[in-house]
């Protein structure tokens, strides 16, 4: 039965220190798209009405979109998603649940392209380009806050060799940027990143998706630890919906990994989303995680803690987020 949704919270700055700016990170909203879709409706709008007073720069989607890759699931999804168009400007990870029949990641076969049209989100701000023409699985985006330039990498799920080379060369393309990276599934609950040498039901080799996949630890040797990636944001991981584990990667740079996933919560996940707030200092990023639904912030330290940018803030260019990068073609 779905859940009526309460209204949007009225918009709340709260304890936000001023000067700082925030980052919304959806986690999986698979069961919102299949059960509860007032609750992703409810996510989004609260990040559109607090978007001028939290300072909300951008937005991140972890992936598992939906549940089932149905053509329903994917008409709710867009429909929240459209939410935050205009207002702020988002980016989105492929999950294993928005690819193949009833979502089993045995094709990599999704809608996300057939419901998201490339050329709308592509023409938001900051859009830097696509892995494949008119294809959203793999894209990246620009923008700057804080002091810094910023690069976002919205990878697939358990990403493919070429789209790790392609990662690379956009991430050498851009060596004045702290580097985002979201891609759905990376990190364990436990902290430690999905290795096949673990075994581990949830590691995306135990998919049968084709044309090869990557998993956390080898996206970590390969692409992460070669590049400024200040965060690598993930979901899919079942439990508690917290992981947390920082690295020093080969550019001398602190790479905080961090899992948040939700589903497994009552109403499907409760409509939970981390807020990572970079404070004016240029270095504290303070992670929140609250709920538009039940009016609520965790208090637990899973869910609430603050961590530091091991590296020196970049100066602000002149046109923020302009244009399109070769390196995405």
């Amino acid at each position: 039965r779905a859940m009526l949704p309460r209204a949007t919270p009225p918009p709340q700055r709260g304890d936000l220190i001023p000067g700082s700016w925030t980052l919304a990170v959806l986690p999986d909203t698979q069961y919102y798209a299949q059960t509860y879709p007032g609750t992703f409706h409810l996510q989004t709008d609260w990040i559109a009405q607090n978007a001028e007073a939290r300072n909300i720069r951008f937005a991140v989607h972890l992936g598992d979109i939906v549940n089932t890759n149905s053509r329903a699931e994917w008409a709710r999804a867009r429909s929240a998603m459209a939410r935050l168009e205009g207002v702020v400007p988002y980016a989105m990870a492929v999950g294993n649940h928005d690819y193949g029949p009833g979502g089993d990641a045995s094709t990599r076969e999704s809608m996300v392209n057939e419901y998201f049209a490339f050329d709308a989100l592509s023409s938001q701000p900051g859009f830097g380009g696509a892995m494949e023409e008119e294809e959203l699985d793999n894209t990246f985006h620009l923008f700057e806050a804080g002091g810094r330039k910023w690069i976002i990498l919205a990878l697939e799920w358990g990403p493919r060799q070429e789209t790790i080379d392609w990662a690379n060369r956009v991430m050498a393309a851009h060596p004045d940027r702290a580097g985002i990276l979201i891609t759905h599934a990376y990190l364990n609950q436990n902290g430690t990143r999905f290795n096949q040498a673990d075994g581990g039901e949830h590691n995306p080799h135990r998919y049968g998706t084709p044309g090869g996949v990557n998993d956390g630890e080898q996206l970590w040797e390969k692409l992460v630890r070669r590049h400024n990636f200040a965060l690598v944001l993930c979901g899919h991981a079942l439990g508690g919906g917290s992981g947390y584990l920082s690295t020093r990667n080969d550019t001398g740079t602190i790479t905080h990994q961090i899992l948040s996933n939700y589903q497994m919560r009552s109403d499907g996940g409760g409509g939970f989303m981390r807020l990572m707030e970079f404070l004016p200092d240029g270095q504290t990023v303070r992670v929140r995680t609250y709920s538009p639904l039940y009016d609520q912030w965790l208090q637990e330290p899973g869910h609430q803690f603050t961590f530091r940018l091991r590296q020196p803030p970049r100066q602000r260019a002149s046109s923020p987020g302009s244009g399109r990068s070769a390196a995405g073609s």
